[in-house]
C-alpha cells in the first residue's frame, strides 16, 4: 500500500498511531502476584466484577487516592473523566479528567490471565 499512497501524494507517506505511545508510568504501583491470583479466583467465582473493565479499576485507584481511608457514596472521581486511551488486551492506559484529581494517568495490565475474564491491575500512574 505505500507504493500506492506514495504515487498518490506524490512523496514519501509515514504511517503513525492514532493513539501516542503513553510510554511508562512515571510512578510504578507494587503489587503482589499471588495477591492478584487470589483476586482473579474471587472475580471467577462472581465476586467484584468490576475488576474486569479498566475504567473501573481505574475509577477505584484515583478514588482511593483522594480517599484514602475509602469509599462512601459516590466515587469522587467520576466514569465521565476516565477515558481509555490504549488497550491491547493485556496492557492499557486510561486518561484522568476532571478538577481535583491527584492522578492524569493510570497504566494497568492483566497480570494473572491475558484474555477478556482476566482481571486489571493497576501498575503505575502519572500524578498531575
Amino acid at each position: 500500500l505505500f507504493p500506492f499512497a506514495e504515487a498518490l501524494a506524490g512523496e514519501a507517506v509515514a504511517v503513525t498511531s492514532a493513539q501516542p505511545d503513553a510510554g511508562a508510568p512515571r510512578v510504578a504501583v507494587d503489587y503482589d502476584l499471588a495477591t492478584e491470583e487470589n483476586s482473579q479466583k474471587s472475580v471467577d467465582e462472581g465476586h467484584s466484577p468490576w475488576r474486569l473493565d479498566p475504567a473501573f479499576v481505574a475509577q477505584v485507584f484515583v478514588s482511593l487516592q483522594i480517599s484514602p481511608e475509602g469509599i462512601v457514596g459516590d466515587y469522587p472521581v467520576s466514569m465521565d473523566d476516565i477515558k481509555i486511551t490504549q488497550n491491547d488486551g493485556v496492557n492499557a492506559v486510561a486518561e484522568i479528567g476532571g478538577d481535583g484529581t491527584p492522578t492524569s494517568r493510570v497504566y494497568l495490565k492483566r497480570l494473572v490471565r491475558q484474555d477478556s475474564t482476566g482481571i486489571w491491575t493497576v501498575v503505575g500512574y502519572d500524578p498531575k
